[in-house]
């Protein structure tokens, strides 16, 4: 296909379709394992918590890949690394449907590999975005994950139920868990197939002597936390992203094995809150490319993830259908909606030519927390049985993130920065005022108590 006879927005918006519908099917590909956690747990008779181990091998590998990806995407396009990150998740698919358990790390370790694909999109929308687009436009590209959560909130049950019958074996097949992860990964491999005619013009400036090493992830992790904006950014990613790797991983079974609800009404309700997102998305980015600062949305952000959090791990028999969605689409507009906001400050802060391995550093701090975040609540799960208290402890690094972003980037290192604060907090006149305070309003509580109630 010869796009170079087109203008700038014409090739901006083949782009942003293009890597938003790389970005949808990644997602359902994320979805898949979630979705049939229950059934796969019954087929083998295993714990549900197992779910949070199969994501923390994913994300281990994920974290590699995600430092590690700039040479490929230098070298090989970042079409053909989107390309490769269909494929694999695809495969990953297989392995699930093979109903081998013991492949399903191989499986996790597919998927975590995959985990470049915003990398490579972000290498091709920050060439061709302009500037005070690119919020905006990097916010499209990342409606592709509410795509995919509605997608595959909606394929897979439907899949789920697929009853036909066959003349050739003469007998009716039922699609089940294993058929519908079988027939997700062929729609997967065709997408993958059709970015193919768009590769030769945004692959134009692959360079194929560029040296494939990991050990650029030292380089790519000190760009990022040397960079007081960038290490804030990263911050972000990790408690934003934890609280999306709990949601993604947990919530559906939250609403199946805890709650007592069908797939089909488990997966509506996600699906529901999925489409929030998109729009949501779009609206962060808008108001960050023209009204409001960044980093001011990034805490309001955290500020309303945390407490959709903490409502959710208060979920229990006596919530209707119609209330968890409301819930969750709270928790979608904020938790699940920062990442083209994100994104397009990244490649704003970036050194051009390294866009989508600083983009990669950045993300890898997402991929830590999809890695402890789902592992903790998979022991906490297993330990305790309770799905609220893993929610509780995720809303914690959102609300310190509301904090970091109400102020400007901290120059010095963390560590330093928050010792020098908790001396000062100690000093003993500091304490005093506080004892005094506390005293003071407490007296004042009293007293009111006394008039008001007399007592």
């Amino acid at each position: 296909m010869d796009l170079s006879r087109l203008n700038w927005r014409s090739i901006m918006i083949i782009a942003t379709s293009a890597m938003m519908i790389q970005q949808a099917f990644s997602y359902v590909c994320q979805i898949v394992m979630p979705i049939l956690a229950d059934r796969l747990a019954e087929e083998f008779g295993i714990s549900r918590g197992w779910l949070g181990f199969y994501l923390a091998i994913q994300n281990i590998m994920a974290i590699i890949a995600a430092v590690g990806c700039g040479g490929f995407i230098l070298r090989f396009g970042a079409v053909r690394v989107s390309q490769t990150t269909l494929i694999l998740m695809g495969s990953s698919l297989l392995v699930i449907a093979s109903g081998q358990l013991w492949l399903y790390p191989i499986g996790a370790i597919l998927l975590g590999a995959a985990s470049v694909s915003t990398p490579a999109s972000s290498h091709i929308l920050a060439k061709v975005c302009p500037p005070q687009l690119a919020p905006l436009v990097f916010s499209i590209k990342q409606t592709g994950v509410p795509v995919g959560a509605l997608i595959g909130g909606l394929l897979l049950p439907f899949l789920l139920g697929v009853v036909f019958y066959s003349h050739v074996l003469g007998e009716t097949i039922r699609l089940g868990h294993f058929g519908a992860a079988f027939i997700t990964a062929l729609i997967v491999f065709f997408v993958a197939f059709a970015l193919q005619p768009i590769r030769g013009y945004f692959d134009a400036d692959r360079d194929p002597k560029t040296k494939i090493s990991f050990g650029n992830i030292h380089a790519t992790m000190k760009m990022v936390l040397s960079n007081p904006p960038l290490r804030d950014l990263a911050f972000a990613a990790f408690a934003f992203g934890g609280l999306q790797a709990v949601f993604s991983g947990f919530f559906l079974l939250f609403l199946i094995d805890g709650l007592g609800y069908s797939e089909v009404e488990a997966g509506g309700a996600f699906a529901i809150a999925s489409f929030s997102a998109i729009w949501a998305r779009i609206i962060w980015g808008w108001l960050a490319g023209s009204h409001f600062s960044p980093r001011y949305l990034l805490s309001t952000i955290g500020l309303i993830a945390g407490f959709s959090s903490l409502i959710i791990a208060n979920f229990d028999l006596s919530w209707g259908l119609l209330d968890i969605t409301i819930v969750a689409i709270a928790f979608n507009i904020s938790a699940i909606s920062w990442h083209g906001l994100l994104l397009a400050e990244t490649a704003r802060l970036a050194p051009k030519e390294h866009v989508g391995g600083v983009t990669g550093g950045v993300l890898s701090f997402t991929s830590i927390a999809m890695m402890t975040y789902p592992a903790i609540y998979g022991i906490i799960l297993a330990l305790t049985g309770s799905y609220s208290l893993g929610f509780l402890l995720a809303a914690i690094p959102s609300f310190i993130a509301f904090i970091i972003f109400l102020r400007k980037p901290i120059e010095a290192s963390w560590i330093s920065s928050v010792t020098k604060n908790i001396i000062l907090v100690i000093r003993p006149e500091v304490l005093i005022q506080v004892a005094t305070t506390i005293g003071f309003g407490i007296g004042i509580g009293l007293t009111w108590d006394y008039v008001v109630f007399g007592y």
